[in-house]
């Protein structure tokens, strides 16, 4: 089964006592781990400043967790658990792009560089030359005339 890589970020409520946050941490490590997941980096919480209040607070303790999982079903009970839990503000999971991904993006990117860096060399004339043909013309078209 292959395994997506997603992220998870969250706001806490600001005013947790720190055996609170490492508890929540703890917790969410607990739901991934069970459920065959692999966690590959956890950002501590830290407090921010918010642009815009959520639930009346102008600040949060934000952190963010990068993990992989192999079944959907683990994704709804982390999705379910988070929701429970009243000193989560506010968390957004998405899936990011797994490495295969990455890699095929990057040769796009590469691809369509080398197209465009192609074209543009094949547009690129010196105003001159067209002119210096032109003229070849001209003279040979005029000795073909003289010669009827």
């Amino acid at each position: 089964m292959q395994q997506t890589n997603y992220e998870l970020a969250f706001h806490l409520n600001p005013n947790l006592e720190e055996a609170k946050v490492r508890e929540i941490k703890e917790n969410i490590e607990r739901i991934i781990t069970s459920n065959k997941g692999v966690i590959s980096y956890f950002k501590e919480p830290e407090k921010t400043h918010l642009s815009y209040e959520i639930k009346h607070f102008g600040n949060s303790l934000f952190g963010y967790i990068q993990f992989n999982l192999s079944e959907a079903p683990a994704l709804d009970e982390l999705n379910e658990q988070l929701k429970l839990n009243p000193e989560i503000l506010r968390y957004l999971i998405i899936k990011l792009p797994s490495d295969l991904q990455k890699k095929q993006s990057m040769l796009k990117q590469i691809k369509m560089k080398e197209r465009q860096e192609k074209r543009a060399q094949t547009k690129t004339v010196t105003p001159g030359e067209p002119k210096k043909e032109s003229g070849e013309l001209d003279k040979k078209l005029e000795e073909i005339i003289e010669g009827l």
